[in-house]
């Protein structure tokens, strides 16, 4: 659907990968499922909501040139890398990995019962073949109504990211709603990862998307129920 302001992406379009031990939804082409209209956006190249069954996950792989936000919503994630990392990530918690010249790594779920319940953000950065480097973050979570930043290559703070866009995670309920400025020269990808709210009477839930290309428009973004989003502000030409 789109408006003058903006388009809106419905969950039902992501793709879909399950098996045994994973359930993965991709917002923009990922491994064997291919979207045309959709390979990335910009620098932003997926957005993988990942479900992981105990005692399962993604056994040590490689990666080059990508910077890989982790953020975990429920259970365990277990890191380990080729650069004698390890490391269990939990909710509010932000995992940031540069995979730089190349990195193995594996992601586990430790658990015995629990499901663990991620999003994993891939974005591609400007300069190839940096230094890789791994680093788990403390987050302040939003409250309503608010944003924190996640990372950044613009200056916003955050984690540093060497991209060309900043990251943020905010909040709403039905008293304190979610304003995004105007943004000349910029785009904005936002995705609902939890709840429901309402942008000029049009409903989103979660796994909707809301894309600005351009110029990314003042928003007010309406709770509807509790709601948390990831927002991404990119280049005007994503």
């Amino acid at each position: 659907m789109r408006s003058e302001l903006f388009e809106l992406r419905r969950d039902a379009r992501r793709g879909r990968y399950t098996s045994g031990w994973l359930d993965a939804r991709f917002s923009f082409s990922f491994g064997a499922w291919h979207d045309p209209a959709w390979p990335r956006f910009g620098p932003l190249l997926a957005i993988n909501e990942d479900r992981v069954q105990p005692q399962s996950g993604f056994a040590m792989h490689p990666h080059a040139d990508l910077e890989i936000l982790m953020l975990p919503r429920s259970g365990r994630l277990e890191h380990r890398d080729d650069l004698g990392g390890h490391t269990i990530v939990t909710r509010g918690d932000l995992h940031v990995m540069r995979a730089g010249r190349g990195i193995r790594h594996s992601q586990m779920n430790p658990s015995a019962d629990e499901v663990d319940h991620h999003f994993q953000i891939w974005l591609e950065p400007r300069t190839r073949g940096l230094t890789p480097k791994v680093q788990t973050l403390r987050l302040v979570p939003p409250g309503p109504g608010d944003w924190v930043v996640l990372a950044s290559g613009l200056g916003a703070g955050g984690a540093r990211i060497d991209v060309d866009a900043t990251v943020a995670w905010g909040s709403a309920d039905p008293a304190a709603a979610l304003k995004l400025p105007e943004r000349t020269g910029a785009s904005r990808y936002l995705h609902v990862m939890s709840g429901s709210l309402a942008v000029q009477g049009h409903l989103m839930h979660a796994g909707d998307a809301l894309v600005q290309r351009d110029t990314a428009r003042a928003v007010t973004l309406e709770a509807i129920t509790p709601a948390e989003l990831l927002c991404f502000d990119l280049p005007s030409k994503p």
